[in-house]
């Protein structure tokens, strides 16, 4: 069998997650001695900044993992989901692989709309299983996604024709803690539509006659934000 290497970009700053990286990543070299290994990692806000200017030489990657909330400034953030894209455009065949700290519906639409990842995990999933699992899958070109990623997209579509995407932005900007006042200038509505919108919102949940903190509480328990 011909060799064939697995050519990485690691992006994560979590310890138990590097770890877990480098473990399955040995456990794939180990059962496919045809595999070799090679890849650069950033685990430092220091490295991502100094990588910023280097994208053009990431050329032939299989594999990008990253932490989608890897610690950066607030200059940085910004560059974020720019950074796969770019890498993606560079690397058309490279498969992403995102790892979400506090994953809610209304990121993963976020998530799906910026990037649209092969695998996308929960940190509360990731144990050595899951990830051994997800790096197997990117090398054989799959999708997977965690556990409790599937559970998200199973609530996303008990509301698929109910919900757009105003209506998620209004109940991110609540969660915000964004004043009623002060949402028409948030999501480009007239005070009037907005009203109707959180009326509905309160009628899909079954809380009508609520507060907006009921459905505000509401939501969270679900998921959506």
């Amino acid at each position: 069998m011909d060799t064939q290497i697995l050519k990485y970009l690691l992006v994560e700053h979590l310890p138990l997650l590097q770890e877990g990286f480098h473990n399955g990543l040995a456990m794939l070299a180990q059962k496919n001695p045809h595999i070799t290994l090679k890849g650069k990692e950033i685990i430092t806000q220091e490295g991502y900044g100094n990588f910023l200017t280097s994208l053009k030489d990431m050329d032939g990657l299989n594999l990008i993992w990253m932490n989608i909330d890897f610690p950066l400034s607030k200059q940085e953030k910004r560059f974020q989901f720019t950074l796969l894209d770019t890498l993606k455009k560079y690397n058309p065949e490279v498969q992403i692989l995102v790892v979400l700290q506090h994953a809610t519906v209304y990121t993963l639409r976020i998530v799906f709309q910026k990037i649209n990842p092969h695998v996308i995990l929960e940190l509360k999933d990731c144990d050595q299983k899951t990830i051994y699992a997800a790096l197997k899958a990117t090398m054989q070109n799959e999708i997977l996604y965690s556990k409790s990623i599937l559970h998200l997209l199973h609530t996303f579509l008990q509301t698929f024709e109910s919900m757009d995407h105003v209506d998620f932005t209004i109940l991110h900007e609540l969660d915000l803690g964004t004043a009623v006042s002060a949402l028409p200038e948030k999501v480009f509505l007239s005070p009037a539509t907005i009203l109707t919108r959180r009326a509905n919102l309160k009628a899909l949940f079954k809380l009508e006659g609520k507060t907006d903190s009921h459905l505000l509480q509401e939501v969270k328990r679900l998921g959506y934000v």
